[in-house]
Formats: C-alpha cells, sequence, structure tokens
C-alpha cells in the first residue's frame, strides 16, 4: 500500500485544502470532550494540535481509484480486551526555515493515568485485505481519495516508503503543515491522560 500526504500552507494566498472524509466503523467518541482538543500547542519550532480523538473496535478503509473497483482494508486490535484510539494531528511549521518531523513509532506517546504508555502504529503493518463489506450504504467506512498529483493526500500520518527500501520523514518548510491521523492500540478501560509529541519536537498536551 502506498502512503498519501497533503502539504498545507498556512499563510499566504496558496493553500491546498484538505479534503479527505473519516469514518469509523463503531465509533465510539469520548464522552467527555477535553477543551485540549482542537487547540494548538507550541514547541521550539512546531505547532501541534490534536484535532479529533475517536475510540473505535476496529477500522475499515478504502482506498478508491477512478475507473477502478475499490479495495478494502481493515485494521484491528492485536490483543484481546483491546480497542483503537485515533487521533487526527496538525504538525505546523511557523517558525524554522525547515523543519524534519520523523512519524514512527516513536513520533508520539499516549500515557494514562497510571503512567501506562502507548506509542503508534503503521497503519499499513496492521492492515488485511478484505471484500467490500456487506450493506455498504449502511457501513461506516473511511475513504481516502488518492491523486498522482502534488499536493497528495494523507489519510494516515506516517513516514513514507520507497521501492529501493529507503524510508523519508517529511520535510516541512516555514508556513507548511502535515494533517492526519495517527493510530494507537489501547485496553477499552484506559482514560488517556496526556499525549507527548515527539518528532521535530517536544511537547506535551494534557487531555
Amino acid at each position: 500500500m502506498n502512503r498519501y500526504f497533503s502539504f498545507i500552507k498556512h499563510r499566504g494566498k496558496a493553500a491546498f485544502p484538505l479534503t479527505f472524509i473519516l469514518l469509523l466503523l463503531g465509533l465510539g467518541a469520548c464522552a467527555d470532550v477535553s477543551p485540549a482538543i482542537g487547540k494548538f500547542y507550541t514547541g521550539r519550532t512546531l505547532h501541534v494540535s490534536v484535532v479529533a480523538m475517536e475510540r473505535a473496535p476496529e477500522l475499515i478503509y478504502t482506498l478508491p481509484k477512478e475507473a477502478e473497483v475499490p479495495k478494502y482494508y481493515r485494521v484491528s486490535p492485536e490483543e484481546a480486551g483491546n480497542e483503537l484510539l485515533l487521533m487526527r494531528i496538525k504538525v505546523q511549521n511557523h517558525t524554522a526555515t525547515s523543519a524534519i518531523v520523523d512519524i514512527d513509532q516513536n513520533a508520539a506517546e499516549l500515557r494514562d493515568f497510571f503512567h501506562d504508555k502507548y506509542f503508534p502504529f503503521n497503519v499499513n503493518d496492521r492492515a488485511e485485505e478484505i471484500s467490500q463489506p456487506e450493506d455498504i450504504s449502511r457501513q461506516r467506512v473511511a475513504r481516502c481519495p488518492i491523486s498522482d498529483r502534488e499536493p497528495r493526500n494523507l489519510c494516515f500520518l506516517w513516514n513514507t516508503s520507497y521501492s529501493d527500501g529507503s524510508v523519508r520523514a517529511f520535510e516541512l518548510i516555514q508556513g507548511y503543515g502535515i494533517d492526519g491521523w495517527l493510530l494507537f492500540e489501547i485496553p477499552r478501560e484506559v482514560e488517556i491522560r496526556e499525549l507527548r509529541w515527539r518528532a521535530g519536537d517536544g511537547l506535551t498536551i494534557e487531555f
């Protein structure tokens, strides 16, 4: 599977809006919305915001292409008693000429009230291809648009891998950012206390 990203201009007339729609199968939103959701936090270089935080028993998504039959994929927890926690995160560079944002399993760290830690995973490592869900009109399925033109759209935040085996982090020039979803696996009963952001900067967001 490929990975798709969008660089968004935050100042000036040029703007590349993110157009994807992400919906979750069996979505379970947090009952209490933290005041931290949607607020930007500033590190030495980056501005980071958790735009949304959702919990779900599993995720189904599709990567449709024009004139092709869409493929469907499922991502499920690996451990019994766990669920998925999805965070939509915006990362912006308003300060430095250029900032390297290395989004991998060490990019972020979730902590609960007992100081247990949880780290993001690469969706591509977990996704299994499935047949089209029955009664698709009633399903809530993530739809990630694909484009061969720049800027491309991103559903899931992760470093980009290439056919030669190389892996490349995001390079954000001043005034640009990225916007997408980061996935974690956590126990169902856990309440998240904070997010510690590590990619390209260091800051903490308390929920």
